[in-house]
């Protein structure tokens, strides 16, 4: 005669469990599984809307004997991508696995939540993710077809997956100032916005600094893209919310020397993210906009009071109003005095 299910966890030579696996995800129903629905519900309700979602996985174990180093192992589908667990679960690549256990007790069921997120190129609806777990242990199942068990489909939001990323670029100088002169040093400040409709992840901004300029500081984090790069990188922002908005100042310094010809600095900054852009138009500031007015940003030569290069030096435009109003002034009263003295001229020939 065999022995009566041992409720108390005896495990020993001969001894069989057979185990179950169940998974839900979004806080679907779960039976016998001892977790609190409500519990559930609340963690589910939370997700989805930007693509991240729990999944819960649950052992159960059937007797007749209790069951040693339970692991559950999660695949997940290329369309999920691992993001935590709260109940300690680990990934690696593709494979999450839970546990293990060291015991399960008869009638007793152990639960672990896995948190996931939509691949950043995946377009889908969410109907056709597939995601599959299985439970393992030691001790023999006489049942393993259950050991085994899918879940079908994620309510995926319809505008789930898009990110409309806009970029701006300004030069940050003084009140009225539209020009830098060679070898002084100014920041530019880069401004993202997320336009919608969806949140956008693993936003990066790339700034190619044209010759005439060299990288000094970030405050926010933005270097050169290795030694001696011109390219300046800033930190990846794991994500950015629709209708947010992220800004950078990258401090740079214009070189003492330019070509006498050149009188104003362009400068294209760019952003991306994994997300899917509907309108990628407008992920680069457009051309001669960085000056504080919204126009192009002015080179302004020192002034050479020797002009030993034989060019004239850069004039009038920090004369005053009033200097301007003096020289007209002057310049019309002369015109009166001229003209006063071809009439007296005139007189006298006449009376001779």
């Amino acid at each position: 005669m065999p022995a009566p299910p041992s409720p108390t966890g005896v495990h020993g030579a001969g001894a069989q469990a057979d185990l179950e696996v169940r998974s839900s995800a979004e806080g679907q129903d779960q039976d016998q599984d001892g977790d609190e629905p409500e519990a559930r519900a609340a963690a589910g309700s939370e997700r989805g809307a930007d693509g991240v979602f729990d999944y819960v996985i649950t052992a159960v174990n059937h007797g007749p004997s209790q069951a040693v180093s339970v692991t559950v192992t999660d695949e997940l589908p290329a369309s999920l991508v691992y993001v935590s667990s709260r109940d300690g679960c680990t990934a690696s690549g593709r494979t999450v696995r839970c546990g293990p256990l060291p015991r399960l007790a008869v009638g007793e069921s152990h639960s672990w939540a896995v948190t996931v997120r939509l691949a950043d190129d995946y377009d889908g609806d969410g109907q056709d993710i597939v995601n599959s777990a299985s439970v393992s242990s030691p001790t023999s199942d006489p049942h393993p077809e259950n050991n085994t068990t899918s879940v079908t489909g994620l309510p995926v939001a319809p505008d789930r997956g898009r990110a409309d990323l806009s970029l701006d670029k300004t030069a940050v100088l003084a009140k009225g100032q539209r020009w830098v002169r060679p070898g002084e040093t100014f920041a530019y400040r880069i401004t993202v916005d997320n336009r919608g409709p969806g949140a956008a992840r693993q936003v990066r901004v790339s700034d190619p600094l044209p010759g005439e300029l060299s990288f000094v500081e970030s405050a926010d984090g933005c270097a050169p893209d290795g030694d001696g790069a011109r390219t300046v990188v800033c930190p990846v922002l794991d994500r950015l919310e629709p209708g947010a908005s992220v800004s950078y100042e990258i401090t740079v310094k214009v070189a003492k020397s330019l070509p006498r010809h050149l009188r104003q600095i362009d400068n294209i900054a760019s952003v991306t993210s994994a997300t899917r852009d509907p309108d990628e138009s407008n992920n680069q500031n457009a051309e001669n906009t960085t000056g504080p007015d919204g126009g192009p940003l002015h080179i302004k030569p020192w002034p050479d009071p020797d002009h030993s290069d034989g060019e004239l030096p850069d004039t009038g435009s920090d004369v005053p109003d009033r200097l301007g109003w003096l020289a007209g002034s002057a310049v019309a009263a002369g015109a009166v005095l001229v003209a006063a003295a071809r009439r007296r001229v005139t007189c006298r020939g006449r009376k001779r």
